[in-house]
């Protein structure tokens, strides 16, 4: 297992696997999004590596809760190329930000799947999460 913290130069890759999520970026917007993470402490953007080859990644999100003792971590993005599927690279990266928020004193993780992606919540079911109530979203528009 090769899971680091990403860098500027796994821009491309990310862009990738978010791709295959059905996001398109820029990679310019991409870099401008990851400057805004690194070096923040309460956000973390790691990357699998396989043969100097970005193949999965993940974005983490730590939250204090004024209900409970321990912080809440979200992850926003979770990938891994399709190619390297039966390399359980997904669940190793899972199992990497589970560490990450026991280390850092997380009461519990969560994350937002689309309900179209049934192959994604059974993975993620495996991994011991729990289907929690819905989620309500607003989208706002504002002028650039």
């Amino acid at each position: 297992m090769s899971v680091r913290k990403a860098t500027y130069r796994d821009a491309p890759g990310i862009k990738l696997l978010l791709q295959s999520l059905g996001y398109v970026s820029r990679t310019s917007h991409l870099v401008s999004q990851l400057d805004m993470l690194f070096g923040k402490e309460d956000h973390e953007v790691f990357v699998y590596e396989l043969n100097r080859e970005v193949v999965g990644f993940v974005a983490v999100h730590y939250l204090p809760q004024l209900a409970f003792d321990g912080s809440l971590l979200i992850i926003s993005y979770l990938s891994a190329d399709e190619s390297v599927k039966g390399l359980s690279v997904a669940r190793e990266l899972e199992q990497y930000v589970t560490e990450r928020a026991r280390v850092r004193k997380c009461e519990r993780i969560q994350v937002h799947c689309m309900e179209w992606r049934a192959q994604v919540h059974q993975f993620y079911l495996q991994q011991g999460y729990q289907e929690y109530p819905k989620y309500f979203t607003k989208r706002i528009v504002y002028a650039e």
